[in-house]
C-alpha cells in the first residue's frame, strides 16, 4: 500500500506518503505543508472565510496531484474542527471534492482523538495506560487508553487559533492572561479528572513540537527533531511566564519559534501548561508525528484488520539491514550484552530505562563499515544520529549513536562531538552502556559467536565474568579484557574474564 494521508486542521494543511509493507513496515516518501488557517475567525462568524477557503482548495488541489503522481493506492483526508464547527463547513467539503476529486472525511473530535493515540502509541512505543493531548488550531482533545483500547476521548474548542483570536493581545495584558487561564480551566474542570491520568503523557500538535523547540533551543541542545522529547512541567511553565509577557516583535527572535506561529504560540503554551497541570503529569512526552501517522495506521486497519504492532527493535534492525551490517555478530553482541547488563543491574543500580539504549547500540555498532572500515566506529555514530528510528526519541537516538561510538577506540572525554548535546547524567549513561558494550563486543573478538552463556558480578574491586561455549575461547578472552578499560574506568574495578581453558 501507498497511503496518502491529508489532515486538514484549523491552521495548517499537511500531507504525507508513506510505503506501507505487507509486514508493517513503513517508509515516508514525501511531506508537504501548507499554512491556510482555516480556523481563523470560525468562532466569531461561524463560517470559513471565503479567503482562506480558496486556499485550501488550492492547497489541496495541489497535494491531491502529488499524491497521484506519487502513485498512491490510498488518499484518505481528515478535517477537523474548523470545518466540523462551520455553518458551511459541507459545502466547503462538496467544493473540494468537486475541483480536485478528493472525498474529506469531517471527524468527531473523539476520532480526531483516536488517531492522535494511535499515532503517539506507535511512534513512541508506548504500551499500558497512555494519556495523549492534542492541540490544533481549533479544538484540544485528551485521550485516556489502555493500549490502543480509548477509555475515554473528550475534545474542547480551545485551540490555539480560537484562543488567539479571542484572547489577543501585544503583549498580552494580565487582566487578559487571568481571563484566559480561568476560561481553559473551566473547560478543563468540567471534562477532565487527576484521577483519570496514570501512565504515560504524550502531546502532538504544532503547539506542542514548537514549544518542545523552544525549550531544547533554550537548554542549547541541538537536536536533529523533538521527537520523543519530555517537555518537564517547570519547564513548560516557566516558558509560559515568558511568552505572556512578550511581544509579537520578541517572539520573531525567540529560537525555535517559526514566524507562522507567533501569534499562536502565547495561548498554546498555556492551554498545555494547564492541561499538565490538571492531570499533574510530571511533563508530556513529544509525538512529532502528528495526527497523519494516525491517518495512516487507520488505513492499514481498515484495509487488513489489524494495526501494525509498534516494536522499536524491528526499526533498529531495518536500520542494520539498509547499511548492510553484519547480522550474526550484531545480535551475538546485543545477546552478550542484555546478559552482562541483567547480572550488574543490581550491584551496579543499572537503569532499566537504559536497556533498550544498549541493545539498540548493540545491534548497530558497526554499522559504520558501511562507510569505511578505518574508524568505523566514528562513522557508526554519524549514521546512527543522523538516523529516523520510530519508537526512540531524538535524544535516546543521539544517545544510542554515543554508545556505539565507543565500542571500540578512545575512551568518552569531554570535548568529543559525540557527547557534546548530551547533558552529564546522560554522559554518564553513555559511558555505562558503552563499558558494557565494548566488553560484549570483545566476547565475540573472532566473531564465531563461541560464547554460549555468561555470568557476571561484583566481588570485592572486581568485576568476574564466567563465560562457556565452544573451545577454544582465548581470542574472547583476550577480546574482552583488551576492552575492560571503560568498565575499570567506570566503576573502578578490576575485570576478569574466565573460562574452562585461560583467564585473565
Amino acid at each position: 500500500m501507498r497511503v496518502a494521508a491529508i489532515d486538514i486542521g484549523s491552521n495548517s494543511i499537511r500531507l504525507m506518503i508513506v510505503d506501507v509493507s505487507v509486514g508493517g513496515r513503513r517508509v515516508t516518501l514525501d511531506e508537504e505543508k501548507a499554512y491556510a488557517r482555516l480556523g481563523r475567525g470560525v468562532h466569531e462568524t461561524g463560517l470559513l472565510s471565503d479567503e482562506a477557503m480558496d486556499a485550501a482548495v488550492a492547497v489541496l488541489g495541489r497535494m491531491v496531484r502529488l499524491a497521484r503522481e506519487r502513485s498512491a493506492t490510498h488518499i484518505r483526508a481528515v478535517a477537523t474542527a474548523a470545518v466540523r464547527e462551520a455553518a458551511n463547513g459541507a459545502a466547503f467539503a462538496d467544493r473540494v471534492r468537486r475541483e480536485t476529486g478528493l472525498r474529506i472525511d469531517v471527524i468527531t473530535g473523539e476520532h480526531e482523538g483516536r488517531l492522535a493515540l494511535l499515532s503517539a502509541i506507535d511512534g513512541l512505543a508506548l504500551s499500558g495506560e497512555v494519556s495523549v493531548v492534542d492541540i490544533g488550531g481549533g479544538s484540544v482533545e485528551v485521550v485516556h487508553a489502555t493500549g490502543t483500547q480509548v477509555e475515554r476521548a473528550v475534545s474542547m474548542p480551545l485551540g490555539a487559533v480560537v484562543l488567539s483570536g479571542r484572547f489577543g493581545g501585544d503583549p498580552m495584558s494580565a487582566d487578559t492572561h487571568k481571563r484566559l487561564t480561568q476560561h481553559v480551566r473551566d473547560a478543563l474542570d468540567t471534562q477532565l479528572s487527576p484521577a483519570e491520568h496514570t501512565g504515560a503523557l504524550a502531546g502532538s500538535g504544532g503547539t506542542i513540537t514548537t514549544l518542545a523547540a523552544m525549550i531544547a533551543a533554550g537548554r542549547d541542545l541541538e537536536l536533529p527533531g523533538v521527537h520523543g522529547f519530555e517537555i518537564v512541567s517547570a519547564d513548560l511553565h516557566e516558558l509560559r511566564s515568558v511568552l505572556v509577557r512578550s511581544t509579537a516583535r520578541e517572539r520573531t527572535r525567540m529560537s525555535g519559534l517559526s514566524q507562522s506561529r507567533v501569534d499562536l504560540i502565547v495561548c498554546g503554551a498555556v492551554v498545555l501548561d494547564e492541561v499538565v497541570r490538571m492531570l499533574g503529569a510530571h511533563g508530556v512526552v513529544v509525538n512529532a508525528r502528528g495526527m497523519r501517522e494516525g491517518i495512516v495506521l487507520e488505513v492499514v486497519e481498515r484495509e487488513r484488520g489489524i494495526l501494525p504492532v509498534a516494536d522499536r527493535m524491528r526499526s533498529v534492525r531495518e536500520l542494520g539491514r539498509r547499511y548492510g551490517y553484519d547480522a550474526a555478530h550484531a545480535e551475538h553482541v546485543r545477546y552478550l550484552a542484555l546478559r552482562l547488563f541483567d547480572d550488574l543491574a543490581p550491584q551496579l543500580d543499572l537503569d532499566a530505562e537504559g536497556r533498550p539504549l544498549l541493545e539498540a547500540a548493540a545491534l548497530l555498532h558497526d554499522v559504520g563499515h558501511h562507510v569505511a572500515q578505518a574508524d568505523h566506529h566514528k562513522h557508526s555514530h554519524h549514521l546512527i544520529a543522523h538516523a529516523d528510528i520510530p519508537g526512540f526519541s531524538a535524544l535516546e537516538v543521539l544517545v544510542v549513536a554515543a554508545v556505539a561510538r565507543y565500542h571500540k577506540g578512545a575512551l568518552p572525554k569531554p570535548g568529543h562531538e559525540a557527547l557534546e548535546p548530551l547533558d552529564p547524567g546522560e554522559v554518564t549513561l553513555v559511558a555505562r552502556l558503552a563499558a558494557i558494550l565494548r566488553l560484549a563486543d570483545g566476547l565475540d573478538r573472532s566473531r564465531g559467536q563461541r560464547v554460549h552463556a555468561l555470568t557476571a558480578s561484583i566481588a570485592g574491586d572486581r568485576l568476574v565474568v564466567r563465560i562457556e561455549g565452544r573451545h577454544p575461547l582465548d581470542i574472547e578472552i583476550h577480546g574482552a579484557a583488551r576492552k575492560a578499560d571503560l568498565a575499570e574506568r567506570v566503576w573502578d574495578v578490576k575485570v576478569d574474564v574466565l573460562g574452562d581453558e585461560a583467564s585473565h
